[in-house]
């Protein structure tokens, strides 16, 4: 099979996988979104109580920058050893899928109202900020929990199957599908983190010193 057959595979078996499972990802996308905004909203009392006049007034003197001065390949071995950790501890019940999704949504809406106390034009500068990556970043962080519930999936009912039938092989041709759904999303997740990662490190933060300068 040459490298073309295999990308052509991987793309419509990927295509079939983000079809078949396209309301548990959109359901994931509602949830991640939903916890972002009340993040935001509902930490705002407790961060403006957090961030003293002082604080403020130092912050605001100058144009804050968000490089953290990590290059790509941190960036992406560092979310990808999460994305791992999440797709594998998945198979306890897919605590791990549901608990990093809403960790990622609170924080990442936390860390604006942060912004946004400590001055307007700091929380435009955060938006700025996750908007060029985070398309592909948060996307693979809904299709990572994705793809660790069907790992759990799988086993469930592969286990279901090997009790009901004639033995482990035929069970697992029977649920090897949700199997495969769950690889290759991941695989795709971990291609959008890879394109996520170069963007955070040499556009993101450019831009939004670029846009906030302008402010």
């Amino acid at each position: 099979m040459s490298k073309f057959d295999v990308f052509t595979k991987f793309k419509d078996l990927t295509a079939e996988s983000l079809k078949d499972n396209k309301k548990l990802i959109i359901g994931l996308y509602i949830i991640f979104i939903i916890c972002f905004i009340l993040a935001w909203i509902l930490s705002a009392d407790k961060i403006s109580a957090m961030v003293n006049s002082t604080l403020i007034a130092n912050s605001t003197a100058q144009t804050p920058n968000m490089s953290s001065q990590v290059g790509a390949l941190d960036l992406f071995i560092s979310n990808e050893m999460g994305g791992i950790v999440t797709y594998l501890g998945s198979i306890l019940f897919c605590i791990p899928a549901v608990i990093m999704l809403l960790y990622n949504a609170v924080n990442l809406g936390a860390i604006g109202q942060l912004f946004a106390t400590i001055s307007p034009k700091m929380g435009i500068l955060y938006l700025v900020y996750i908007i060029p990556h985070g398309i592909f970043e948060i996307t693979a962080t809904v299709l990572e929990s994705v793809a660790g519930i069907l790992l759990f999936l799988f086993i469930w009912r592969f286990v279901k199957a090997w009790r009901t039938s004639d033995g482990a092989f035929e069970a697992f041709e029977k649920t090897k599908k949700g199997l495969i759904q769950s690889i290759v999303i991941f695989i795709f997740s971990t291609i959008l983190l890879a394109i996520a990662a170069p963007i955070e490190a040499y556009v993101s933060v450019p831009l939004s010193a670029f846009i906030c300068g302008g402010l």
